[in-house]
């Protein structure tokens, strides 16, 4: 967890003076407020393995969600992200099993550029044997596939009480 925020603390300055260069370079558009659609993707468990064996080999656990956002400004907004992770496995470090374990967090987002989004939060892992708080740290980038739909890929993540996953989704969404 101090690695995580060691890096954070590298590269949240660096993040600061491209969003002020890029703010400073740009004109206010007029903007679609509303981001929903649904979500398919895989999330990696580094120290996951399979229910029964005891060697962490990694795991790649299917997962679906939703995910909404509110821009506030063109530059800035917040969401909701929520997966569930269609899964059984064991995190072998923290001898933690985790069946269909439902993410759900509320992030604070940037748009670096006009397709280009950073994003950030927290929340909680769900999970009928033990529940985790959870922080988030993402990226996303939209691809324009119709008037107001967007194929959005994302990678994030996820610091959970223990241990960390990554995770790649790809959003259709809609702009409203």
């Amino acid at each position: 967890m101090q690695r995580i925020f060691r890096i954070f603390r590298k590269v949240l300055p660096l993040l600061l003076l491209f969003a002020m260069v890029n703010l400073a370079a740009q004109k206010e558009e007029p903007h679609q407020k509303h981001m929903l659609g649904p979500s398919a993707g895989f999330t990696f468990i580094p120290l996951g393995n399979d229910v029964g064996y005891t060697d962490a080999r990694g795991l790649f656990a299917p997962t679906v969600g939703v995910d909404y956002f509110y821009h506030i400004h063109p530059k800035w907004g917040m969401g909701f992200i929520g997966a569930v992770e269609l899964d059984k496995y064991t995190v072998t470090d923290e001898e933690v099993t985790r069946e269909n374990a439902m993410i759900l967090t509320l992030v604070g987002m940037f748009r670096a550029t006009k397709y280009l989004d950073l994003f950030m939060g927290g929340g909680i892992e769900v999970e009928q044997h033990d529940n985790f708080g959870v922080f988030r740290l993402g990226i996303q980038y939209a691809i324009e596939v119709g008037e107001n739909w967007a194929l959005v890929p994302k990678l994030h993540l996820d610091v959970k009480g223990g241990y960390n996953t990554w995770s790649f989704a790809v959003s259709f969404a809609r702009r409203l």
